[in-house]
């Protein structure tokens, strides 16, 4: 009776983690296409002009490339909403007349964090390992914070900010898992193409930007005409 009992919450946690793979690895859409036709409606209404700063790398396996290819997708994201004016950066401190800066410091950058025996989070623990051993299926969870602050251009303030993450479990042999052709990221972050990180920073960006068009207060919002306010 306790053998059947022990078999049957082992056959509990192979579900629920079978489950969480299969959510995890669910693809995601070119980050452009996916924004645009998914996420938000059509839109030409007023729009926030608005500055993306370079981004602040503190993770340490996260470099300036990283950082630059993360910057253009979120610019592109943002252009695709049809929400946003983003005005280029200024080195000479002059009026761009952006209303907003965004802020975005890269928290962690694991490509293929945790590894291990298939198992609930990837812990590799001595039950998730037998299982593990029995379907011959290893897991690898790849991960990105980064931390959106939104700012008042005119005063500095910090209207919201908030820790947005992705993440993704790619399950096979490691030896598979290499870029490939057709990736949707850009140049600096090629490297991650059509793997679990790629599709982790795909998660991540779609989130960032769906949060920074729900956050921005209506009152930035303004009609333009022939591009300007």
């Amino acid at each position: 009776m306790k053998f059947k009992y022990i078999l049957a919450i082992g056959y509990g946690i192979l579900i629920l983690a079978s489950a969480g793979c299969a959510v995890l690895n669910k693809p995601v859409q070119l980050v452009d296409k996916f924004l645009s036709s998914t996420l938000f409606p059509p839109y030409s209404g007023p729009r926030a002009r608005v500055v993306v700063a370079d981004f602040e790398i503190k993770a340490a396996k996260a470099t300036a490339d990283v950082g630059a290819g993360l910057r253009d997708m979120l610019i592109a994201g943002l252009n695709n909403t049809n929400r946003f004016t983003v005005i280029p950066a200024r080195n000479d401190g002059a009026d761009n007349g952006a209303r907003l800066i965004v802020a975005t410091e890269v928290l962690d950058f694991e490509p293929r964090a945790s590894g291990g025996s298939l198992g609930v989070g990837g812990g590799g623990s001595a039950a998730s390992g037998t299982l593990g051993s029995l379907l011959g299926v290893s897991t690898n969870k790849s991960t990105i914070a980064l931390n959106i602050r939104i700012v008042d251009a005119a005063s500095s303030k910090v209207l919201v900010s908030e820790r947005i993450t992705g993440q993704a479990v790619y399950t096979g042999s490691l030896r598979s898992e290499h870029p490939r052709k057709g990736s949707s990221l850009n140049e600096g972050l090629s490297a991650y193409a059509n793997t679990s990180m790629g599709e982790a920073i795909n998660k991540c960006l779609v989130e960032a930007v769906s949060y920074i068009a729900q956050k921005v207060p209506q009152n930035y919002y303004k009609q333009e005409k022939n591009g300007k306010a």
